[in-house]
């Protein structure tokens, strides 16, 4: 599909540069509303409405010159942490897998819906028009999706990390090779506790360096990392003793040096009412890597909003932001929902590896999850879920700039914002 007349860029003041990079690569689940993977509902059906993988081409102007914008159908699930999607470094070619499959017409929860399985490749290249490649069976409801460094190679984490399908998560970690034939053969690890149990990833993602990948385990409080060998065959060893984390860690990213990893711990769990508990204030725990030795361990943490959804770091390595669902993920009834979402900033030494909060940013909208810098790390993007609005239901990416003041970053919202499909939930910048 080309641009529809659902997607549109809205003017606003007029921010310092442009919004650099090469493509900005979005999903949405249109069938959901913020609230589904709290409370299981879907969404209204509304004519025209359905997943969409939708592609920005960048630079991005803010004086409201429409960007070349394209859109394809491409079926996803906001359940797992925004991490659904993975982007090459040219923006040639971009990958999504399914957690839970397509809507039937009797669907009306996530628990009507079968389990996803499948991971597809797109072609970017022509912004305007992506195209379908060609899909590969991706193991059972994929929630993660991380493409190696140097491409050809892609790292996923599978599983029912919240039991919506039944009792036996059937986890997996899986090495799908990719090239511009299609898929090739994979193999699966069945990761496991120290008591040989199997255990459930959350979230994956490649060492900047690729001789290894980072897998988030939320029930135990752990991150896990795992070498990828191709001699004499592609297979998968578990590396080091399980890495402490804050409680929850739903998902993380390496620093661009590899040095370190941060985790968003979103506090789930430990006695306090599971995950439909009112959210804590968020932390992000600081994990220091020795990829030559395969091992790490936490080193400090910091606070973010309530209930952060998605983690980006600047190229360089000094700025971090979360975005922060706070109460906006609750049910329109709910008397506790929050119309607003916030953005935390936080300042990180790549040398000492020190983590410093310096503010956050409201904003309205809800349930924000997606978020990234451009490459010059001098803007933020963040995707909207939705908005309380009965009349026109929208997906929507805000922009921040990134500004000093006395010397201290800080989020400075543009008032520039580009209409997508409902449901936008997971980002990539390249």
């Amino acid at each position: 599909m080309s641009t529809s007349a659902g997607v549109r860029a809205l003017q606003g003041p007029p921010a310092a540069g442009l919004f650099q990079g090469r493509r900005l690569v979005v999903v949405s689940d249109a069938d959901a509303v913020p609230s589904a993977p709290q409370h299981a509902r879907l969404g209204p059906r509304e004519s025209g409405q359905e997943d969409t993988l939708t592609v920005i081409e960048l630079p991005l102007a803010f004086d409201g010159t429409l960007p070349t914008i394209g859109t394809i159908a491409a079926s996803n699930s906001v359940t797992p942490p925004p991490s659904v999607l993975a982007v090459d470094a040219e923006g040639a070619h971009a990958y999504v897998v399914e957690t839970l499959g397509q809507r039937g017409p009797d669907a009306h929860l996530l628990t009507d819906l079968d389990a996803g399985s499948t991971v597809r490749a797109f072609d970017i290249r022509d912004a305007k028009h992506p195209q379908l490649l060609f899909a590969y069976p991706a193991g059972h409801m994929p929630q993660a999706v991380s493409l190696h460094p140097r491409g050809g190679l892609l790292a996923l984490a599978c599983g029912d990390v919240f039991a919506i399908l039944g009792p036996d998560p059937h986890p997996s970690l899986r090495l799908v090779p990719v090239g511009p034939n299609g898929f090739g053969d994979g193999t699966v690890l069945v990761p496991r506790g120290e008591n040989g149990e199997p255990i459930v990833p959350s979230y994956v993602e490649w060492h900047p360096g690729g001789e290894l990948f980072a897998a988030c385990f939320p029930w135990r409080d752990e991150v896990r990392l795992f070498a990828a060998h191709r001699t004499p065959e592609l297979w998968i060893e578990p590396l080091g003793p399980a890495i402490r984390t804050g409680r929850f860690p739903f998902a993380g990213r390496f620093t661009p040096d590899g040095r370190h990893f941060l985790t968003t711990d979103v506090l789930w769990g430990g006695g306090i009412g599971g995950v439909d508990a009112e959210p804590n204030e968020g932390r992000l725990s600081v994990l220091r890597i020795d990829a030559d030795t395969g091992t790490g361990e936490k080193i400090g943490e910091a606070g973010v909003g309530l209930h952060p959804g998605g983690l980006a770091v600047s190229r360089d390595g000094r700025l971090v932001v979360t975005s922060n669902l706070r109460m906006s993920d609750l049910a329109w009834g709910d008397p506790r929902l929050d119309r607003q979402s916030s953005l935390s900033l936080l300042t990180f030494d790549p040398v000492t590896g020190r983590l410093d909060t310096v503010g956050e940013e409201l904003f309205d909208g809800l349930r924000p999850e997606g978020v990234a810098f451009d490459v010059d790390g001098k803007f933020v993007v963040v995707t909207v879920f939705d908005h309380l609005d009965l009349v026109h239901r929208r997906g929507e990416l805000r922009f921040f700039e990134v500004v000093q003041q006395g010397g201290t970053p800080r989020l400075c919202p543009t008032y520039y914002s580009i209409e997508v499909m409902r449901g936008p939930h997971t980002l990539v910048v390249v």
